[in-house]
């Protein structure tokens, strides 16, 4: 199973659903257009469907963050699996990106 991704809005944050394995640029095209034509830039990838990621995955919400802040926006990782959480550790990506565990919080952040 490639990735499966779903674009949401709610209130003032977009939430990237991710289901499946980012294993290549290929998985991540049609998620690099939705960030090409985005709107609101306080930016949610919910992890919580999302079995793997390599540097392709990494290097999208690199990507993500960087274009949202400089629209004043941010990006929030929400719920990542255990080998995920263990990935972000690794490449010190927990120190880059703020990590929630529920929707709830991740909008918390946004408004504070």
């Amino acid at each position: 199973m490639s990735l499966d991704i779903q674009l949401k809005t709610t209130e003032n944050i977009s939430v990237f659903e991710m289901k499946g394995k980012i294993i290549s640029e290929n998985d991540i095209s049609a998620a690099n257009d939705m960030l090409s034509n985005l709107k609101l830039w306080n930016i949610v990838f919910d992890l919580s469907g999302l079995t793997h990621t390599n540097s392709s995955g990494i290097g999208f919400m690199v990507k993500a963050m960087t274009r949202s802040r400089i629209q004043n926006g941010d990006v929030v990782l929400l719920n990542p699996n255990t080998s995920l959480a263990k990935l972000f550790e690794i490449t010190k990506m927990h120190e880059v990106f703020t990590i929630c565990e529920t929707l709830e919080e991740a909008k918390n952040h946004f408004n504070n």
